[in-house]
């Protein structure tokens, strides 16, 4: 039976601090493509993207398998992108990944919206057939762990997620946002969450601009805002723009008292133009902080990876007494179906009521013979080996005298 490991977890790591925000757009996986990245049956697939990292974890059952799915990521790119990778491995990755469910590697220091990311990534995956047990038992740890630290710190008190940022920037800079013509360009996942924010601060002339004119409409119709087709000239007379689209050329934009540009690589050029990179270093000093809180973070992280570990060999060892009860399972039906075989030919009792009384009593006698048996062996320190000597036992019928001898020594 395979078990899982920690070392045959692995992760491709591209984000702003490794790469830099301008590049980090030409490492993305389309959806179309994730599919095709689960290479054999012996390799589960994640990949978490946001507008400050894109990550790949992995888990292999077959720890050669690495330098093929490197192979097929840069045949997507049509480039060896992969260079530019940090690759993780086992505890390395378990680690990484709890720190940015804690927020202690986002762009905005301890900000949420990791959290409902992560969970959506994994959702993702495993719909898609492409992650099992072992991402999803990571994948789970992390979110798992990203609340504990939410609630144990006050890392995330504050402005933390950085389309926080973007808003309490333009609040700063305007006093307040009532009044202003407020303009958004694009209709995507950062376009509708600007919207939603803008709404809670008290902006009221906002409109919506995007190439697909049905999609500005969609998110401006949730709240109450106006909706057009993307040209850049009729933007030119807003106070406020958000830029938050790919375009493939720089535009200068003159006319708005503020543009800030969330666009990846971004877009706009000008004196007025706050980028990604102006937010980051404002999450920097926000870092400088809150030292205190990521030092408490990252004790709970290194206290939630040992947790995982536990996690790993419970996993193993529940999947073992399973297959352990399977087998038992399948002795007993074959006992069943033999006595029921003597009493239908020694006398008249139809076979449903022996069958019957016959399954009853001997479920009735496994769970009374097994229960002790089993809880006995959880609290064994050579439990692992000990099932397999006994699932050895029960699919052959013998052992070797020497593996008995040792099995029964330990």
């Amino acid at each position: 039976m395979n078990q899982l490991k920690l070392d045959n977890y692995y992760a491709l790591i591209y984000t702003y601090k490794t790469i830099g925000l301008d590049k980090l757009y030409e490492h993305y996986i389309k959806d179309d493509e994730l599919k095709q990245l689960k290479i054999s049956d012996e390799i589960e697939v994640c990949v978490l993207q946001t507008c400050n990292r894109v990550e790949a974890y992995l888990y292999l059952h077959n720890s050669g398998d690495i330098e093929s799915f490197l192979e097929k990521l840069d045949s997507f790119h049509k480039t060896k992108i992969t260079k530019d990778a940090t690759i993780l491995q086992g505890k390395d990755v378990v680690k990484h990944l709890f720190e940015v469910a804690s927020g202690i590697d986002s762009l905005a220091i301890g900000e949420y919206e990791i959290l409902g990311q992560i969970k959506d990534t994994a959702e993702k995956c495993k719909r898609l057939k492409i992650a099992r047990d072992a991402l999803d038992l990571l994948f789970t740890s992390a979110v798992k762990t990203g609340r504990r630290v939410r609630s144990e710190t006050d890392i995330s008190k504050g402005k933390t997620g950085v389309y926080s940022l973007a808003i309490d920037y333009a609040i700063k800079k305007f006093g307040q946002l009532k009044g202003l013509r407020v303009a958004i360009v694009g209709a995507g996942e950062i376009g509708s969450k600007i919207a939603h924010m803008l709404k809670d601060s008290g902006a009221t002339d906002v409109t919506i601009f995007n190439r697909t004119l049905s999609k500005a409409l969609d998110v401006a119709s949730r709240y109450g805002y106006k909706a057009k087709g993307l040209n850049f000239d009729d933007i030119r007379d807003y106070d406020l723009v958000f830029l938050a689209i790919y375009y493939p050329e720089k535009i200068r934009l003159e006319g708005p008292k503020l543009i800030i540009d969330l666009s990846i690589p971004n877009i706009a050029e000008g004196r007025n133009v706050v980028t990604l990179e102006t937010l980051k270093a404002i999450s920097n000093q926000i870092m400088e902080k809150k030292m205190t809180e990521i030092e408490k973070a990252r004790k709970i992280i290194e206290n939630e990876i040992e947790k995982f570990r536990k996690e790993i060999d419970t996993y193993n060892l529940n999947r073992m007494i399973s297959l352990f009860m399977s087998r038992i399972e399948e002795i007993r039906k074959e006992e069943v179906q033999e006595a029921i075989n003597v009493l239908v030919k020694q006398g008249s009792i139809s076979e449903d009521t022996v069958s019957e009384i016959i399954d009853k009593m001997s479920s009735s006698l496994l769970k009374k013979v097994f229960s002790p048996v089993l809880e006995d062996i959880r609290k064994t320190p050579n439990r692992m080996e000990y099932l397999n000597y006994l699932i050895e036992v029960l699919g052959n019928g013998n052992v070797s005298d020497s593996k008995a001898e040792k099995t029964k020594k330990q």
